[in-house]
């Protein structure tokens, strides 16, 4: 009867510690948001002090996954479907298909961005599946990134580049992926305010400078036993108000640690 008594008091006591635990481990989690939440608002000030401009900036922590996919020989297929355009397929580390059209598009003024996204949704393989990145894109290429159910990817295993020469669209590259395994599932990520600071803090953003786009894309991690990792991250446009420049940024969002810019990404 006593050895009953002591197992019922060393459960309570087990639980009750667990309990207390648990609370001292939730109010020092409450500490530590309210310090960074009080350390956050400090920064935004300094960003502003340093003549930074910033648009209105989310503090919504969304979801996000790892993503692993392998080489796929998805586009071979597309040779057989595609109309007036001269198609090539090289093999490397990845599939990408190089078309050049049998007749050039004239891009009309101020209609250029209109008619390249109809161009890729009816002409190009999978079109659907991609839309305009812009922070990808420049004065040399505009670059579609195809955005399956897993999420929008901004890398050059996952993306339509189209060519122009003379305001005429004259050929284009294409890479896809097929199918995207969750290696881990529904992480908390950064906020975008949470981005913008980071970079702050790394010394990414100069002074009399703008933030001119925000965007959270899976990005290339690293490749790892015949697969290629993705990871979420948001990538930020800081524009030079001086020169007008602008470069993106790109800050992890599951480690929020600034990721440094690569060519294929």
């Amino acid at each position: 009867m006593d050895f009953r008594r002591i197992e019922w008091i060393f459960l309570v006591v087990f639980v009750g510690l667990n309990i207390f635990l648990g609370i001292s481990y939730f109010q020092a989690q409450q500490v530590d948001l309210a310090t960074i939440k009080s350390g956050d608002a400090a920064t935004i000030t300094d960003i502003t002090r340093d003549q930074i401009k910033l648009p209105r900036l989310s503090k919504k922590t969304p979801k996000g996954d790892y993503l692993a996919s392998q080489a796929n020989s998805a586009l071979t297929a597309a040779r057989t479907n595609l109309v007036k355009q001269q198609v090539s397929i090289s093999e490397g580390d990845y599939q990408e298909l190089q078309a050049n059209l049998d007749v050039p598009i004239t891009l009309k003024k101020n209609q250029e961005l209109r008619q390249m996204k109809t161009f890729v949704k009816n002409n190009v393989y999978h079109g659907k599946e991609y839309e305009y990145a812009p922070a990808l894109s420049n004065d040399e290429r505009v670059v579609f990134a195809q955005h399956p159910q897993a999420g929008l990817i901004y890398d050059r295993r996952a993306a339509v580049t189209l060519h122009v020469s003379d305001n005429r669209l004259v050929s284009y590259t294409q890479t896809y992926l097929t199918k995207l395994n969750i290696l881990r599932d529904h992480l908390s990520l950064m906020s975008e305010q949470d981005a913008v600071i980071a970079l702050y803090r790394d010394n990414d953003i100069p002074n009399n400078s703008a933030i001119v786009s925000t965007q959270l894309a899976y990005s290339y991690l690293l490749d790892a036993k015949g697969s290629t990792v993705y990871v979420p991250a948001w990538y930020i446009g800081v524009k030079n108000r001086s020169t007008g420049n602008v470069t993106v940024k790109r800050v992890n969002a599951i480690t929020r640690t600034v990721m440094k810019n690569r060519n294929d990404s």
